[in-house]
């Protein structure tokens, strides 16, 4: 069982990112420069040696096999290097072909310890990233995937291979006043990202709980994301000065009775609204400053609504899907595959968005992309059997 399996039920989730594979052909080099070595050698003049693609072989191995495929091809090649001393190269050059074999008997036997040097640090980094990982998740923990009647689903990719969390964020809290949900977009992307992203998480769902308006809720999250610059600059000699480090973001807001979708941006990427008289793009008219500018921009800060029915749905997202280019530099629109499947819910409609996405980038995002989709259920769903993220072992 991976570490961070995909939950169908209770948990929305950030994907694991899997582990860079070697290529296929990686496996058959060894054996195959070891047989070049015959060829080169018994079909060649007594004085051309097979003996340097026999040390490539071993060395090659040992950066791609495990321990026991590494002693099995150095006894292979020592044998095979034995062979040609014996037959080819003794009788015609004598000593220097004997000096030859063992220089090549030190390195081939070399390969075992630089295999398990290998295979000990493979284990480190798996354990360091393992580590890291757990520590970064912890910044954006899962989120439930019900809330009442409420349903949402989230999609997570960092661009960074090497972090599970980028400079994009969200979150989701069950207030008094509403369902609330947050998602922006730290200036600049990858692990230096990583601490604001904490700092206005954190904020939020603390503050979710008790400011009464989007307008409160959003001046709150505007001053911890200034207090955290301004800590940085005080921290960091040379760091980040107030105004050099924002978030842009918007706060979502269902309220207890339902009917309407309010929606607060500070300088965020538009939303998408599916609803039985179609799909739109919502362009808030005054999106605002981003987090952590306020006191550029003291407000009103106010809200706008919208119809929101049971069934209809709102697609949250980072500028990592709506600035994701094709070949020819067309910006991706989310608007036809939101189309093609909103009424199938949350789940669905981030997992086609997301294939889609690369689809259209190639495979490849130069940025970190959050999305996540909200409906509301005519009922309360039954609990879903498979309700806890698997975080262990297999």
């Amino acid at each position: 069982m991976s570490p961070h399996r995909r939950t169908t039920g209770l948990l929305s989730h950030v994907p694991e990112r899997e582990p860079l594979a070697l290529p296929g052909w990686a496996s058959w080099t060894p054996p195959a420069l070891t047989a070049l070595a015959f060829v080169t050698d018994f079909l060649t003049p007594p004085g051309v040696s097979g003996n340097a693609l026999l040390i490539l072989s071993s060395m090659t191995a040992a950066c791609v096999y495990p321990l026991a495929g590494v002693l099995l091809l150095t006894a292979v090649n020592s044998s095979a290097g034995l062979v040609f001393l014996l037959l080819r190269h003794l009788p015609a050059q004598g000593g220097p072909a004997v000096i030859d074999y063992f220089a090549l008997l030190a390195l081939v036997l070399a390969t075992v310890p630089l295999c398990q040097l290998r295979l000990f640090l493979d284990r480190r980094l798996r354990d360091t990233r393992r580590a890291a990982e757990y520590a970064q998740r912890a910044v954006l923990p899962p989120v439930r995937a019900w809330f009442g009647r409420t349903w949402i689903a989230v999609r997570y990719e960092a661009a960074s291979h090497a972090a599970a969390v980028g400079g994009d964020l969200y979150a989701a809290e069950e207030t008094p006043y509403g369902m609330r949900v947050l998602i922006g977009d730290v200036r600049g992307k990858g692990l230096d990202a990583i601490p604001a992203v904490a700092a206005l998480v954190g904020s939020f769902r603390e503050a979710a709980h008790h400011t009464s308006t989007l307008p409160l809720l959003a001046h709150h999250l505007d001053e911890a994301v200034a207090r955290h610059t301004r800590d940085l600059a005080a921290v960091r000699a040379g760091g980040a000065s107030p105004g050099e480090q924002f978030i842009t973001a918007a706060v979502v807001e269902l309220p207890p009775a339902g009917g309407e979708v309010r929606l607060l941006s500070r300088g965020h990427c538009p939303a998408f609204l599916a609803t039985e008289e179609g799909v739109e793009q919502w362009e808030p008219a005054d999106p605002g400053l981003p987090l952590g500018l306020g006191e550029l921009d003291p407000g009103p800060w106010s809200p706008e609504s919208r119809p929101f029915a049971p069934g209809d749905l709102l697609l949250l997202c980072t500028d990592g899907l709506l600035e994701a280019r094709d070949a020819d530099g067309v910006f991706y629109s989310p608007l036809d595959g939101l189309r093609s499947c909103w009424r199938q819910g949350p789940p669905t409609v981030v997992e086609t968005q997301a294939t889609l996405v690369h689809r259209h980038a190639g495979g490849l995002l130069g940025d970190d992309l959050a999305l996540i989709a909200v409906t509301v259920s005519e009922a309360n769903p039954a609990p879903p059997a498979d309700t806890v993220p698997d975080l262990g072992p297999e």
